[in-house]
């Protein structure tokens, strides 16, 4: 069995020194599967957390979805390559061509072309995505579906929607019905009041003087599809150890291994800051090793990550209450790609280049501004409803071109590329592509 004391350590004083107030991770290495956790659910009311603490996924919502996408293709209720209108007649983009050509398959792997980020409403009613979506028509067409991936948020309500049309019940309803059951995920959920009775973290802010609570939920109803499901860490592990090929309630699960595999399989070429995107996976490769990813986070105030290697059944998941929990997800599975699966870290340095004034402009991704200066120091800035809900920004962004690109890496720790700019025909920059979202340039 793997010994994973120096991970529990890693774990406790990271947590510490980085102000996440609580964490947990989910491990299956050599067929076992481990559960460890460090801290509080919240700092107000400081319960330990545990395997069984609910915390926000976020976007890793997007796989469950997909799952039930897919588990209505195998059963041959959609059609893969089948055009969007053929389930949503009614559908409306800026662009009717590109409504007429969008398909199931470019919305899962955000290749619509239309803007990733759509508004937030404010309801729990079970109209929520149906309303959300009649909106589309004012989210600019950036390229034509299929032409190029940027992340798209607005791409997976348009999925849930579609669970919800061809099931004939609500999106919370059929996804439980079709993954959570039979994976056994019973403590997982998308709705507050149901989580309000369980064990659960709380987002946090960290101030100068510490992390404090967020009284915020994160996203409304017309949300969950992109990112709204509860879980435990355990839940995590069942979810992993299916999609792995180990797991289900009873030897079912929703999808064969046939369709989980190709979920799993390259079907857009990125190149950064993942190689490729699957059904929905974000797929990387690290020392000749495949790692089938995702993550999440709901506001900048509870972040997570999930990795799969399938080759080796292994699976790391780290689920966290506040920002810094991002770093903490890459210091945990860092660990464990090199202690249990001997992948060293990467540390060869990029050649870097020097910065231009072509580059320096504001590029727009929808609830934000990227506005880059000459040095490319690129700065958040949020939208004013955005601020006014209460949403943490994001601090400023020192880049770094690669040496003769226009691809982009930190600054400060250039190892990998982590976005790039993109030109039109005409050779002028257009797009600044970073996080895997494509961003307009607007000025």
């Amino acid at each position: 069995m793997a010994d994973l004391t120096h991970l529990r350590d890693l774990l406790d004083s990271q947590a510490k020194a980085l102000q996440v107030p609580g964490a947990a991770v989910g491990v299956i290495v050599d067929g076992t599967e481990h559960v460890l956790t460090t801290g509080v659910a919240s700092v107000d009311a400081p319960a330990p957390v545990t395997g069984d603490t609910l915390f926000q996924i976020g976007s890793t919502t997007k796989t469950v979805t997909a799952t039930a996408i897919m588990h209505l293709v195998e059963q041959g209720l959609l059609d893969l390559d089948g055009r969007v209108r053929r389930y949503l007649p009614d559908l409306r983009l800026a662009d009717e061509q590109a409504a007429e050509e969008l398909t199931v398959r470019h919305l899962l792997t955000h290749t619509g072309g239309f803007l990733g980020d759509v508004d937030d409403g404010d309801s729990w009613g079970a109209d929520a995505l149906a309303a959300s979506i009649t909106t589309y028509d004012r989210l600019p067409q950036l390229f034509a579906p299929g032409r190029l991936a940027s992340y798209s948020n607005a791409g997976f309500r348009l999925l849930g929607r579609i669970v919800e049309v061809v099931c004939g019940k609500p999106y919370e309803t059929a996804v439980g019905e079709i993954v959570l059951t039979p994976l056994g995920m019973d403590s997982s959920s998308f709705f507050p009041w149901e989580v309000a009775t369980r064990p659960h973290a709380v987002g946090h802010v960290v101030r100068p003087d510490g992390p404090h609570v967020a009284h915020t939920w994160g996203l409304f109803r017309e949300g969950m599809p992109e990112g709204g499901l509860v879980s435990s860490v355990r839940d995590q592990l069942r979810y992993a150890a299916f999609h792995l090929g180990t797991g289900a309630v009873d030897g079912q699960g929703p999808i064969g291994a046939t369709t989980r595999e190709l979920m799993q399989r390259e079907h857009v070429h990125l190149g950064a800051p993942w190689s490729g995107i699957g059904l929905p996976w974000l797929l990387e490769e690290r020392a000749g090793l495949r790692l089938v990813t995702h993550g999440g986070n709901i506001g900048n105030l509870q972040l997570s990550s999930f990795v799969l290697a399938p080759e080796h059944g292994f699976a790391v998941t780290t689920l966290t209450n506040s920002a810094p929990g991002r770093v903490l997800g890459t210091l945990v599975t860092d660990w464990c790609l090199e202690h249990l699966l001997g992948v060293p870290s990467q540390a060869v340095l990029l050649p870097l280049g020097e910065p231009g004034p072509e580059y320096a402009g504001s590029y727009d991704a929808g609830q934000w501004i990227f506005e880059v200066d000459e040095k490319l120091t690129a700065r958040f800035v949020l939208r004013p409803e955005l601020v006014a809900a209460g949403v943490e920004g994001m601090p400023d962004m020192p880049l770094a071109l690669v040496e003769g690109s226009d691809d982009l890496t930190i600054a400060a720790d250039p190892k990998q590329v982590i976005g790039r700019f993109l030109r039109d025909d005409a050779g002028e920059i257009a797009f600044l592509h970073l996080g895997g979202r494509a961003a307009r340039r607007v000025r």
